[in-house]
């Protein structure tokens, strides 16, 4: 369940933290970015899939708050903030994790960069299991599976990755366990890798050809 103290101290303090005091998402000002609703600005899932061990009890296994924002709208929908994802497992319910996916338009053969912020918010208790798992037209390039405690524990990870596409449309999917806390997730963006300009072959034709000249009228001046 997501922590009702933690929630509380934070309602009647009016503490912000250094996160959620950014004034915009940071996914959304990504030129070109392909990712619908790519930091759940929207309060909500807009544009995005759940799948999986979707159940989720009173809401509390997973969803859209403030306090898992990396970055985001300030005033925003989340409390007056900026938006984040909290995603967990039902345990209770099932063994399979949780999945979020979106499927975007591609060019084949081209290459994007992928990029999302991650937060393990605390390590696993003994007995309990965390996994993370990216995967791009089904298959995976990323997975995590903490078992121990880490300096990055309760901190955002930005992860990024260039992957080529294979068909018009691909699926980006993540899943998650976490089976007695959340991972934080924001900020997704894919963008297409900016193509490697050479110069043509004419114009360096031409440049050799003006070079030769050049020398050859030097070398006429040197003898006369």
């Amino acid at each position: 369940m997501r922590k009702s103290v933690s929630v509380l101290v934070l309602i009647v303090g009016g503490f912000w933290t250094a996160s959620q005091a950014k004034a915009a998402s940071i996914c959304d000002a990504l030129a070109g970015n392909l990712i619908t609703n790519c930091g759940f600005e929207t309060g909500d899932f807009t544009g995005w899939t759940i799948g999986g061990n979707d159940a989720n009890p009173g809401g509390n296994y997973y969803g859209v708050d403030t306090f898992d924002a990396n970055s985001g709208n300030t005033p925003g929908n989340c409390m007056g903030g900026p938006c984040g994802a909290f995603m967990s497992q039902d345990f209770f319910v099932g063994t399979a994790p949780l999945t979020l996916s979106q499927t975007i338009a591609t060019s084949v053969g081209s290459v994007y960069d992928v990029s999302y912020f991650l937060e393990q918010d605390t390590p696993p208790e003994p007995g309990n299991s965390h996994a993370f798992t990216a995967s791009w037209g089904g298959i995976p390039f990323q997975s995590l599976t903490p078992t121990a405690p880490s300096a990055a524990d309760g901190t955002f990870v930005e992860y990024s990755f260039m992957e080529t596409a294979t068909a018009t449309s691909t699926t980006l999917q993540f899943s998650f366990e976490n089976d007695d806390d959340f991972w934080s997730f924001d900020d997704v963006s894919v963008v297409a890798a900016a193509a490697t300009t050479t110069p043509e072959p004419s114009t360096g034709l031409a440049g050799g050809i003006a070079l030769g000249a050049l020398l050859l009228l030097w070398s006429r001046r040197r003898l006369a």
